[in-house]
């Protein structure tokens, strides 16, 4: 199994920035192949998370298959593709490997920069190759990510230049979820790395990044009415109420409240299997109240989980979320294996952004597929 597989990853990695449907035709033939060679060798497939993912994937296609059909094919997408997982457990692993990963991610967030400045000029939104405001959080803080490992390592100031540029894009998104993300994610970097870095290096780096978000917030709040009611909030000009509640959480306050309405619904009715699986993917087109944010119930993750993916759901996620980042937090990280960094703190890019928004990404099987290398690196 494991032949080939290091050139495999680096096929769906490149995919996944370029096309998402070209990314999910490898991800289908992946998984054919995986499960046959399961069967043929009688394996079971491993990894830390597995059990947690089976325990998100089962009542989220269970429900879809019940309640909405006909969005079965999402339902699919967001349960059987995260068992992708596990290959990433079969890859080669080597410094060299992981350099040329962050390379070729460096390389790419490079590439997109011509796209996403030219989209952002012909439409007003930064988008890469496909998807648009929120992949370009996402990636550039992948991007981001890799420029700052290879940066430790190497001590080239072309990675600090990098890392700074690509934080820019990050900001430039909007993606309140992202930059948040991001700004944890760097948290947890320092927080591995406090033994290797020097407090004047630490206080440098963070004034010159807090100074771009204060710079970058500044210019939010003259752009961006979310902001601006924020600000004006905060500083006394306007009340809080439910109008500026929703301005500042882009109706996250009243599809919270319609949310709550559709539990307590539940309960009141008894809809057991429901409240145990969820409603099924999008079911805020169906439901009353509607959803205010396309068909999802998106204000806090418990609400959207639980409407949609029951209990079950729901406690799969905590589970998920409780053993991710129970492992990322006893990582050994040092300049020698600084280079997994991105892989290792990819999937917190994910879980932190999706409290306000939703938890599935169409890229969150790869981002599981990276973690999951790093989980074998640790063993070494």
């Amino acid at each position: 199994m494991k032949k080939g597989v290091n050139l495999v990853i680096f096929l769906i990695s490149l995919s996944a920035f370029i096309s998402i449907t070209l990314f999910e035709a490898f991800l289908v033939i992946l998984l054919i192949y995986y499960t046959l060679y399961l069967l043929k060798n009688r394996e079971l497939p491993k990894g830390i998370l597995f059990k947690p993912l089976v325990m998100y994937a089962v009542p989220t296609f269970l429900s879809a298959l019940f309640y909405t059909p006909w969005y079965i094919n999402k339902g699919i997408e967001r349960s059987f593709f995260m068992f992708i997982y596990p290959i990433g457990g079969y890859a080669r692993r080597s410094e060299k490997f992981f350099y040329r990963l962050n390379m070729m991610l460096l390389s790419i967030g490079y590439i997109l920069i011509p796209v996403v400045i030219y989209r952002f000029y012909k439409t007003g939104q930064p988008a890469p190759v496909w998807g648009g405001w929120f992949e370009v959080g996402i990636f550039y803080s992948i991007f981001s990510l890799s420029a700052l490992s290879l940066f430790i390592k190497d001590k080239k100031y072309v990675y600090l230049v990098s890392f700074f540029l690509f934080v820019c894009f990050v900001l430039l998104s909007m993606r309140r979820s992202a930059i948040l993300s991001l700004v944890i994610s760097l948290f947890i970097f320092a927080f591995l790395m406090r033994k290797h870095l020097s407090f004047r290096s630490v206080v440098i780096s963070s004034l010159m990044l807090l100074s771009m978000v204060g710079f970058s917030f500044y210019i939010l709040i003259k752009k961006d009415e979310r902001f601006s009611t924020l600000y004006q909030v905060i500083t006394g000009q306007k009340p809080l109420n439910e109008e500026t509640l929703n301005k500042i959480s882009s109706l996250r306050w009243q599809n919270f409240k319609a949310g709550v309405e559709v539990i307590k619904r539940d309960l009141s009715e008894r809809n057991f299997l429901p409240l145990l699986i969820g409603h099924g993917v999008n079911p805020g087109f169906e439901l009353e109240p509607k959803s205010q944010i396309s068909g999802a119930y998106e204000s806090v993750l418990f609400i959207s989980v639980l409407i949609e993916n029951g209990i079950l759901g729901l406690s799969g996620i905590a589970y998920l979320y409780a053993k991710y980042y129970t492992f990322v937090m006893r990582f050994r990280l040092s300049r020698e294996n600084i280079f997994v960094v991105p892989f290792l703190l990819t999937p917190s890019l994910i879980f932190v952004g999706s409290i306000f928004t939703g938890f599935w990404d169409a890229l969150l099987p790869l981002y599981l597929v990276w973690f999951r290398i790093v989980e074998e690196e640790q063993k070494a």
